[in-house]
């Protein structure tokens, strides 16, 4: 193999080529790469437009070597030593296998010393090694776990987030040779998500193994399994890094504690519930970065971003954004409050967690168990000189009240609330026993919103006519644009394996009018505010998913899956 014939070409220029990433997308990218001073690749997945999954194969495929599919759990000594520690360091590759024939395989992260890598360990070996390619996070791991190899390596790439932390980590797990392999396991795991970019971890005890699950795109995917022997071990082990009661079995726990790979920080909330064969954890992965997303960055419409910015340009009044769990409610309004930060008004939020941590917003943490409920904090904020509240979420009748209370004082209020449309938020606040005309002299409007997986472009797509059921849509909405009326189906090749990568938005959202403010003191039912908001100018939720199929995003069959089809 000689990697000095290969044409060099540009990341961008390899993703754009594949149809990874639009020439837009590139350009965001890079002004985005250029602000924070990080490498290109970084930067394409810190603003969601790929994952290192696709980054690594799009450049192997460039450059005629494999991608590294599997993680190795554990790498031999004799192996290692293969290759000095110093030209490990130096050409920045990690021995990992022995081939029957003799050929050394290694991995390595960067594609720009190929050459100097395969002749150098031809010289070293006597023969050429197969080379594998693997992101910047997961070659980070292995360094830290199999050349660095020490527990304490392992410990300094965690942190809690507590400031007041004491007590050594590292001294809690016991003897060093007992438990590095456990470490190796939690941080292999956690390392693989980041890399997949999951959005939570499942680990599941059964009877005689325990299966670890990643949540990929809104669907769950099984990625690993493991003895049952070794799962106490594991919780004990991610209970320390959550600041969690090890010896408590029994109950239920929530924790935390963040990562840091190539300087970006991941939190992970923990929680651990009691099963028969014993305590399932379910991880949450949160991107610190993702606190700064606006909008537009979700996946909202150019319309209705108009429409959003219009609801919080209002001084006062209540806004609520609504959907189920897993949505993509939190995010939405942490978008919302990114475009009102500014040093002139003060933001105060309600949460419960804090998930994402805002710069220039006072955030607080919900804690029911000592008193500090959503209502509790609603009263201390109007004493706190307020100009925005967010509340992480309405539960109950006394919080309900003392939101609506507080739009009409002076303060606009952001808040979430689980309803599967925009015009049933209305009922869900009248049924929670506010007072109708309350609710329509201080509702300013309502979001409700889905999250839809997006076509995978590795994937090859044919067009189809659009289905005649959905003809009438169309015409209504979109005949005027200059959308053809198809729709796209992914194919599975040898290139995509996964149809779909990716989510997006999809949403609808009511803006209070006159006319909807008498109907809702009048008490009209959910059906007639619909209908008014849609002649106000509201597109369906399902009409918004239609634009995303018709733009070719996504599929109607994605749609469907998250949103009924509307009556006619």
């Amino acid at each position: 193999m000689f990697f000095e014939k290969k044409k060099y070409k540009r990341l961008g220029e390899i993703l754009t080529e594949k149809g990874l990433i639009t020439e837009s997308e590139l350009q965001k990218a890079l002004r985005y790469s250029k602000e924070k001073g990080k490498p290109l690749g970084e930067s394409l997945v810190d603003s969601g437009f790929v994952t290192w999954d696709e980054i690594v194969h799009a450049l192997a495929e460039q450059w005629g070597v494999k991608p590294l599919e599997k993680i190795p759990t554990a790498i031999p000594p004799e192996i290692l030593s293969k290759i000095p520690r110093n030209m490990i360091d130096e050409l920045r590759v990690i021995p990992i296998e022995m081939k029957e024939d003799g050929t050394l395989v290694v991995v390595t992260d960067i594609t720009s010393d190929l050459q100097k890598i395969q002749s150098s360990l031809k010289f070293l070996l006597g023969k050429s090694p197969e080379i594998l390619l693997t992101s910047p996070v997961t070659f980070e791991y292995l360094y830290k776990s199999f050349v660095l190899g020490t527990p304490e390596d392992l410990f300094d790439e965690f942190g809690v987030e507590e400031e007041d932390e004491t007590e050594d980590l590292a001294a809690m797990v016991g003897e060093e040779e007992e438990n590095a392999p456990i470490i190796k396991l939690v941080s292999m795991i956690v390392h693989r998500a980041i890399e997949k970019d999951a959005s939570d971890i499942h680990i599941e005890p059964y009877r005689n193994m325990v299966r670890v699950r990643y949540r990929m795109d809104g669907m769950l995917k099984n990625v690993l399994s493991y003895p049952k022997i070794q799962h106490n071990a594991v919780v004990i082990r991610i209970k320390i890094l959550a600041n969690l009661d090890i010896s408590e079995r029994r109950l239920p726990q929530d924790g935390k504690f963040y990562l840091k790979v190539a300087g970006e920080q991941y939190d992970f909330r923990v929680s651990t519930v009691p099963t028969v064969h014993g305590e399932k954890v379910v991880m949450r992965v949160l991107k610190v970065s993702s606190a700064n997303k606006k909008l537009e960055d979700l996946g909202f419409n150019e319309y209705n971003v108009e429409r959003i910015n219009q609801l919080i340009s209002e001084p006062y009044g209540i806004i609520l954004v609504t959907g189920p769990t897993g949505s993509g409610k939190s995010t939405t309004l942490v978008a919302m409050i990114n475009e009102l930060i500014d040093e002139t008004i003060n933001i105060v939020t309600a949460e419960d967690p804090v998930e994402y941590t805002i710069e220039g917003v006072v955030q607080c943490q919900v804690r029911p168990e000592i008193g500090l409920t959503f209502a509790k904090y609603l009263r201390t904020f109007l004493r706190q000189d307020p100009d925005v509240i967010m509340v992480g979420e309405i539960r109950d009748t006394e919080t309900a009240q003392l939101a609506v209370e507080a739009s009409m004082t002076g303060h606009l209020v952001l808040s979430t609330l689980h309803t599967n449309d925009a015009a049933s938020a209305i009922d869900r606040l009248r049924n929670m026993g506010v007072d109708p005309r309350l609710v329509s002299s201080s509702l300013l409007g309502v979001i409700a919103q889905r999250l839809v997986r997006k076509i995978n472009r590795r994937c090859k797509v044919r067009k189809m006519p659009l289905r005649p059921d959905l003809a009438y849509y169309y015409n209504q909405y979109f005949q005027d644009y200059d959308y053809e009326p198809v729709e796209y189906k992914p194919e599975e090749t040898e290139q995509c394996s996964e149809l779909y990568r990716g989510r997006t938005a999809i949403g609808e959202v009511l803006i209070v009018n006159s006319a909807i403010r008498e109907m809702i003191s009048e008490g009209s039912n959910v059906k007639e505010i619909q209908k008014a908001a849609i002649s106000n100018g509201m597109r369906p939720m399902f009409v918004d998913g239609l634009e995303k199929v018709l733009k070719g995003e996504t599929t109607v069959e994605e749609i469907l899956r998250v949103v009924h089809f509307p009556e006619l």
